[in-house]
Order: structure tokens, then sequence, then C-alpha cells
């Protein structure tokens, strides 16, 4: 497998085109390349798409607040747990609003009670960091949803 960086205005920061070399049914090779976020943290901000959904699930092309610890993201490198991002202002308690380093174009708030985990081939690329006092609140509330 080879790699080189993406050469897309959407996809400069943090990603690399992975080259995959699979045999054929006709008894070649065949050669992709697909796109891929490499360095993902916890409390990074990533566009993902959450389709398809279902029930009350939150989808189409979002943000997305990485809540997966380092050393899970390190291990698993083809999943990442998020929180799904909303520009709706509810004014629930639990819907953290995102400060930090962020290149989004609206204030935008944390879903926390939607924590998902996805593939990271949804991720198409990244939007910044929040700070450490919006990931202790995203965290406390995590902690009262799932009970830690």
């Amino acid at each position: 497998m080879s790699a080189r960086r993406c050469s897309t205005r959407s996809a400069r920061r943090s990603r690399l085109l992975v080259r995959t070399i699979e045999p054929s049914s006709a008894g070649g090779r065949v050669s992709s390349w697909t796109c891929c976020v490499t360095d993902l943290v916890r409390g990074s901000v990533v566009w993902f798409n959450g389709d398809p959904v279902a029930g009350r699930e939150q989808g189409g092309r979002r943000p997305g607040l990485v809540v997966a610890s380092n050393g899970y993201l390190a291990r698993a490198t083809t999943l990442v747990i998020v929180v799904p991002v909303t520009t709706v202002d509810r004014g629930w308690p639990n819907h953290i609003r995102l400060d930090g380093a962020l290149d989004l174009d609206r204030a935008s708030y944390a879903m926390t009670e939607h924590v998902r985990t996805i593939s990271r081939d949804r991720v198409s690329g990244t939007a910044g960091q929040v700070d450490a006092a919006t990931l202790g609140a995203v965290d406390r509330w995590l902690k009262v949803f799932l009970d830690l």
C-alpha cells in the first residue's frame, strides 16, 4: 500500500490518499485510491456523512466531535466514536456549545445524547479542535447518559 497527499481543498488538512491493490476476478490486479483521515485525536471536530440512518439518528453531512480516547483511536484504526453536532440551539443543557480553534460557519452544539461509533470511511475532513472546557462539559454529560 502506498500513500500520497490529497490535493482537493476540502481534503487538505490531515488526509492522505491511500492506494490499495487487490486481485481482480479477471486474474489481474485492481488499484484504487481512497481518502482517509490519519491524525484524529480526542476533541477533534470532523466532517462525516451519517447516512443511512434509522429512527431518530442524526444523518446527512455534519460535524462530529471525536470523544474516543487517543488510545482507542490508535488501536481501532478503522473506527471513531463521535458525538454529532447541530447548529440548532434547542436550549437543552446537554447540547454543549463548541468553543475552540474551529473552522465552522456558525455556532454549533454537540448532541451528547447521540454518541455514535462510525467507520473512518464516513469521515471526509477535519474542522479543528475544541478547547478543554468544552470537552470537559461533554464528558460530564456522557458520564450521566452512560452511567460511568
